[in-house]
Parts: C-alpha cells; sequence; structure tokens
C-alpha cells in the first residue's frame, strides 16, 4: 500500500497492484484485470439481435422507396453528432436527402421538444429517427405520433418510465438481449446502419466506422469489448480515409503518426463538441460533410472556447464552498456550452461530484460530474432531488438537468444532504490518482513497446499510470505558454509534465521523490527512448 501522505498537488495515491512483479507480469496482470484477453470478440454483434431491428430496418426501407421526407433529431455533443452524421451520409447514399435537426443548446436545450417536431413535421417529415436521445421522450413521440408520425428510437441513456410509444427503439437496454450493453449513441447508430447495408462493405464505409469511433470515445463509454474492437476497427480506418474533410480534420490532429484514442479524445472530441458550446452544432456537421469554412470554424471555436474556460475556471475556484461535499455553484457568467467542462475541471481538482449551472431567464442549465463512488442518476432521481428539477438525465458520472432560480437553495442543500446522510463529507472527498503499479527499476524501451499492445486507451481501459520511487529529478526547466509544463529528467530519463510548470519550485535536486507517471516511447531521428509523462510527484516516502 501506498503511505496516505499526500503529493505536491494535493492528491492522494491509491496503488492498485500492491505486490512488486517484473515488468512483463505487470501487464499480464494489467490486461486480466481490464479483461483484454485472448477470448475478446473479433466481430461485432449481429445488428439483428436488436429485437426491434428488422422492423426499424423494415420501415426505414419502406420511406425510402416510396421517397418519403425522412427527419433525424440528434444531440448536440460529438457522440450525438456522428450518430446524425452516419445516418444522413447512409440516406445520401440511398439518394434521400433527410431532414436532420440538431438542437441549440441555449434556445432547445436537451432532448426532443414539440417545437422540434412541429418544425420538422411543417418540413414533410413522416418519419423521424432519433439518435443518442429519445428514449425518455414519452410525451414528445406520443405528440409526434398523433401528427401521423412514426418514431424510430436509438439510443443508449438510462430509460426513466420504460419503453416509448415508438414504432421501434433500438437500444442496448430495451428490451435487453443485445450484446453489447455499453454502446455509445454513435455505436447504435452504426449498429443501425450495418442493418440497413447488409453484410457486404458499402462506400464509405471506413468513414462510418471512424465517425463511430470518435462517438464512441467522446462520450467515455467502456473501450472494452466489443467497443474496444470497434475503436481499434476505427483506429485502423482512418490510415486508409479517402480525399474528404474529415480525413483533413484527421491529418490536422495527428501529425505524421498514427491516430490514437487520446488524439481523438483530447484533439478531435473537443473541436466537434466546440460547435454545439460556443455556437451550433450544425457547423461541426457541415464540416465533417462539406469541410471548407466550416472546418475552419472548428478549430477556431475550439480555441476560443479553452480562453473562455480558463477564464471562467477563475469565477468557478472562487465560488466553491469549501465545505460542501456536492459543489453546487451557479453564475451568470457561465454559458450552458461551458457548464460541463467546469463541471470536469472542479471535479477532477476537488475529487467532489459537482453542479454547475448557468442562468437562463428565471432557469438554470446546469451539467453534473461525479467521481467513481457517486452516481449522479441515482441523485438526481432521489425523492428530496427529483422533484427540485424541471428536466434530468445522463449518467453515473455526467448528467445534466434544469431547474428554477428560485430553487437553487434548496437544490444545494438536498445534494449535500443526501451525501452527508451516507456519511459523506467534504474532507473524506480528497481527489484521487489512482496508480496500477510500482516499477523499482526504470522502465526500459522494451516495457514500453508491450504497454502499446493495451492499446487503445480510454474509459474502462485508461492508460496505465505508474509509480517510479525514490528518483532524484534534475535538469528541471519550465517550457511552452507562460511556462506552462515542466520539463525535466526523472532517474536520468527525459520527462514532461505538462501543466505542471508551477511544482519547479518545489522540486529540489538533493531529494527523491516518488513520480506518478505514464511510459511512452519518443521518437527522434530514428532513435527510440523511454519517456516518461509526469502526472503527479511526492516526497519520497518510507515504505
Amino acid at each position: 500500500m501506498i503511505p496516505s501522505q499526500l503529493s505536491i498537488t494535493g492528491h492522494r495515491w491509491l496503488l492498485r497492484l500492491s505486490q512488486e512483479l517484473s515488468p512483463g507480469a505487470i501487464i499480464d496482470q494489467l490486461k486480466r484485470s481490464r479483461g483484454l484477453n485472448d477470448n475478446a470478440p473479433s466481430v461485432l454483434s449481429d445488428p439483428f439481435l436488436f429485437p426491434e431491428m428488422r422492423c426499424a430496418v423494415q420501415r426505414i426501407e419502406q420511406a425510402i422507396h416510396a421517397r418519403k421526407t425522412i427527419g433525424i433529431f440528434g444531440d448536440y455533443d460529438a457522440d450525438g453528432i456522428t450518430a446524425a452524421l452516419q445516418l444522413e451520409r447512409f440516406f445520401r447514399r440511398h439518394g434521400i436527402d433527410p431532414v436532420v435537426y440538431l438542437p441549440d443548446r441555449i434556445a432547445d436545450g436537451y432532448g426532443l421538444k414539440k417545437k422540434s417536431i412541429d418544425a420538422l413535421h411543417a418540413k414533410g417529415v413522416t418519419l423521424l429517427i432519433t439518435v443518442d436521445t429519445g428514449i425518455s421522450a414519452h410525451t414528445e413521440i406520443a405528440y409526434a405520433k398523433s401528427l401521423g408520425m412514426d418514431v424510430i428510437v436509438t439510443d443508449h441513456h438510462r430509460v426513466q418510465g420504460g419503453r416509448p410509444d415508438a414504432f421501434a427503439v433500438i437500444h442496448p437496454l430495451i428490451p435487453a438481449g443485445f450484446p453489447n450493453k455499453d454502446l455509445a449513441g454513435a455505436g447504435v447508430a452504426f449498429t443501425l446502419v450495418r442493418g440497413l447495408e447488409g453484410s457486404k462493405p458499402w462506400q464509405g464505409i471506413e468513414e462510418d466506422v471512424l465517425l463511430a469511433t470518435i462517438g464512441t470515445v467522446g462520450d467515455l463509454v467502456p473501450l472494452t469489448g466489443e467497443n474496444r474492437l470497434l475503436v481499434i476497427k476505427g483506429l485502423a480506418c482512418a490510415a486508409k480515409l479517402p480525399p474528404s474533410p474529415l480525413k483533413k480534420l484527421v491529418d490536422a490532429v495527428q501529425g505524421k503518426r498514427p491516430l490514437t484514442s487520446g488524439d481523438i479524445a483530447f484533439r478531435i472530441v473537443p473541436r466537434i463538441n466546440a460547435a454545439g458550446r460556443m455556437a451550433h452544432p450544425d457547423i461541426a456537421l457541415r464540416a465533417i460533410l462539406e469541410g471548407g469554412e466550416f472546418l475552419e470554424q472548428l478549430h477556431t471555436l475550439n480555441e476560443r472556447r479553452q480562453e473562455l474556460v480558463e477564464e471562467l475556471m477563475t469565477i468557478a475556484t472562487g465560488l466553491v464552498a469549501v465545505d460542501d461535499p456536492f459543489i453546487t455553484i451557479v453564475s451568470e457568467h457561465f454559458t450552458p456550452g461551458t457548464v460541463g467542462l467546469i463541471a470536469s475541471r472542479l471535479t477532477e481538482t476537488y475529487g467532489r461530484p459537482s453542479l454547475v449551472g448557468a442562468e437562463k431567464g428565471d432557469e438554470v442549465v446546469a451539467s453534473l460530474r461525479s467521481t467513481d463512488d457517486i452516481d449522479l442518476f441515482e441523485c438526481l432521481m432521489h425523492s428530496t432531488i427529483r422533484p427540485l428539477l424541471v428536466t434530468c438525465g445522463g449518467h453515473a458520472k455526467a448528467a445534466g438537468c434544469t431547474f428554477k432560480q428560485s430553487s437553487i437553495g434548496d437544490l444545494r442543500s438536498a445534494l449535500n444532504a443526501l451525501l452527508s446522510d451516507r456519511g459523506i463529507t467534504a474532507s473524506s472527498l480528497v481527489p484521487t490518482l489512482q496508480i496500477d503499479a510500482s516499477i523499482a527499476e526504470n522502465p526500459t524501451v522494451q516495457f514500453a513497446t508491450a504497454l502499446e499492445s493495451m492499446a487503445p486507451f480510454g474509459q474502462g481501459n485508461q492508460e496505465p499510470l505508474f509509480l517510479l520511487p525514490k528518483k532524484k529529478i534534475t535538469d528541471l526547466r519550465t517550457v511552452g505558454t507562460e511556462n506552462r509544463h515542466l520539463q525535466c529528467r526523472i532517474g536520468g530519463i527525459k520527462g514532461i509534465g505538462f501543466g505542471l510548470g508551477n511544482l519547479m519550485q518545489e522540486i529540489s535536486k538533493d531529494k527523491e521523490f516518488d513520480v506518478a507517471c505514464k511510459i511512452g516511447i519518443n521518437e527522434w531521428n530514428g532513435r527510440r527512448e523511454v519517456q516518461v509523462f509526469v502526472e503527479d510527484i511526492r516526497m519520497s516516502v518510507k515504505r
């Protein structure tokens, strides 16, 4: 066990694998614990294992043959946008220009609404397909049905109120039975496209696989089992993309090396999300379909998003109450497009669940993020909290809701009381760093190469984090804009700590430190050497 001393950044370190093992044994143990074994699926499940897939396919084929107007209703995040893109591309391949409606985060809010249905109905839509949403839109689907519109729901979010009265529902948990319970919205959409296209590859399949991969990585579903297989296929397809706007987007972020899941998570997904956060999700849709000025807008919006979030984080940290186990802050300065990003940063910094709200008239639009131990969806549905909300939905670790401004005080009290009743206090929620294993000797190129066999990394299969104990840290200097990053040598190995430049004054060359890090390979002029990516540092302690 790692002693309880906090790191320089205030984190408690938890060591998953306490026994000392050889490098090869460490990798074998990590693979076993994460289910990355020889029994992993080699093919994606048959789409028709969804109980209502055949019904959905037949209805869509009927609409295509009759040349009816088909609508697609999506979401404003990367998962919803890439799901909508796959279906729009499918219909275009089959001679249909669908009506695509991606809601405006501010004007429309989350999910299917009556005004959205009215807009689609006014354009002659008789068949509506939802992607990454719709499973809890019981009233809205009934309204669409009253207008003579058939609705096919494709979604993956938690079910509220049972199956909606839709023509067909494609959902991993309704009624049950689909092998992959962890599909993202884009993964569900890709399964529908596979059901529609049949068993043979179709023109443009590489782009569709990559779009499904982007949505899967972006929505933080577990990258295990079939999701892992899908992402592996998507990354392989990225290397075979024909000239297209999607290829230009990939080329802009990957440089001269193969695309990784990290590139998708930290460089592609934020650009797609920036459209919905800073302007309108249609910009991302058009960027990937048409390119040109829309693609340039994505890059610009992402830069603006980064600058705005840094400004708003200064405001947010000033509003955090020290004694609240559930951070609950609302401000007129926050926007619906930034509250999720701020909540993520606060939860990471303080180790506590957080609700961050943007004032919108007499209502508040909020996003929530949580730690592994606290289920947000369960919290929101609690009898003391749900009556205070106008709308809510989401997952265990990420959710959203709206509520009246007059309810802010009551909601904050209810959320904190819920945790306090379970014995959870602000002081007990110290931010933690989960470390996979300790490596006594310096890591080798052979070990770093073997680690690559565990990729792609993401939710449920995070890139391993290692403890390098009792190391001298030398050759320190800060690099990057405003000296934000720390460059150094860890026990003689080249190291970089992104965003850790402020720690330089805390590190003495004469003392030994424990280093929490990821391990990779640096290639330069044909040479391959180990590189350490520092995540955290603390004074070395006795074991």
